[in-house]
């Protein structure tokens, strides 16, 4: 029975020890890598997983939703679709409302255009015309009534008197011209200035109307949507588009490899499930680290500090058109 109690006890203390050595092995091995991040320099191919991106080929189209409306009215676009550039892809809850102010100032705008034309051309027109026809008659007449006294006997008085008449009534006509044509020229000042007051109210109604229409900043793909008809505007937006020309692929690397990587730096792409080889560059380098923790096998916890570097290939033909795509990165 004693020899039992002392071999459980013999077999504990070694099993103590064992755990023991197994610690400060690890510690050990935790140190040398501390030691190493500092003075060791990394030799061989520098490898990484990375994954296709596209951060700036990728935007979030909220709209305007202060000035076109809350709700979604209407969402022309659907999960995968590709849109261009300028497409509606939706209609915000202010568009019928903008949409007949629009119609009232084009009918406005119209109108007073028809009236500027009919005093250009119309019966005031007409009547200038009128009365210019009327001076040129009217001083035909006093040079005849001229031309005549001077053949005639009679008082110099008497005959000074009847051009004087007819040279009064040549003036009169004049003057009345001359108050038609200045009227006009000032009716025409304010109708121009109607015209535009009413381009401007116009205007504002067609920009008021397009904060109601939602366009898309770019050609691309539709590859989320966080507002569907009849919603309130998400406050993540209606819907997430992505250039796929664009294309990335975003890997990172441990800091102590910083020393390796530069900009423009030739690297070597693979994807998964596809053997071809893509060349390509370094684009981008994170100008910040990521500190990551990481478990040491429940004895201790260890940071991971990461750079992020993107890489814009080469030649894009046949890159998968899929984002987060795994891809591998070596680089040269």
């Amino acid at each position: 029975m004693a020899g039992s109690k002392k071999f459980a006890i013999v077999a504990m203390a070694a099993a103590a020890l064992a755990i023991l050595i197994l610690f400060l092995s690890d510690l050990a091995a935790h140190r040398q890598s501390d030691r190493g991040r500092d003075g060791i320099i990394a030799t061989g191919p520098l490898i990484s997983r990375g994954y296709t991106e596209a951060p700036a080929g990728t935007v979030v189209v909220a709209g305007n939703a202060e000035a076109g409306g809350s709700v979604l009215l209407e969402l022309r676009i659907t999960d995968g679709q590709k849109v261009k550039k300028g497409d509606i892809i939706a209609v915000l809850s202010n568009y019928p409302t903008a949409e007949v102010l629009v119609h009232e100032a084009e009918a406005g705008l119209v109108k007073t255009k028809q009236q500027r034309e009919a005093m250009v051309s119309g019966y005031r027109a007409s009547q200038i015309e009128m009365q210019e026809i009327g001076v040129r008659t009217a001083e035909e007449e006093t040079k005849l009534k001229t031309m005549q006294l001077q053949r005639t006997d009679g008082p110099p008085d008497q005959k000074q008197l009847e051009v004087n008449i007819s040279q009064q009534k040549l003036e009169q006509q004049k003057a009345k011209l001359r108050v038609m044509k200045e009227t006009l020229t000032t009716d025409l000042a304010q109708i121009e200035n109607g015209i535009t007051i009413a381009q401007t109210k116009l205007d504002n109604a067609l920009v008021t109307r397009e904060d109601a229409l939602v366009r898309s900043p770019l050609n691309g793909i539709v590859v989320q949507i966080y507002t569907r008809q009849g919603e309130r505007v998400s406050s993540n937006g209606i819907a997430k588009i992505v250039d796929l020309s664009q294309m990335r692929v975003i890997t990172d690397i441990d800091d102590l490899h910083f020393s390796r990587v530069a900009l423009g730096g030739k690297v070597e792409v693979t994807f998964r499930g596809n053997s071809r080889i893509y060349t390509g560059k370094i684009s981008r380098i994170m100008p910040v680290v990521r500190r990551l923790k990481r478990s040491q096998a429940d004895f201790a916890e260890g940071n991971v500090n990461l750079v992020e570097i993107e890489i814009e290939l080469d030649e894009t033909t046949g890159i998968p058109q899929v984002l987060t795509r795994e891809a591998r990165v070596t680089f040269l």
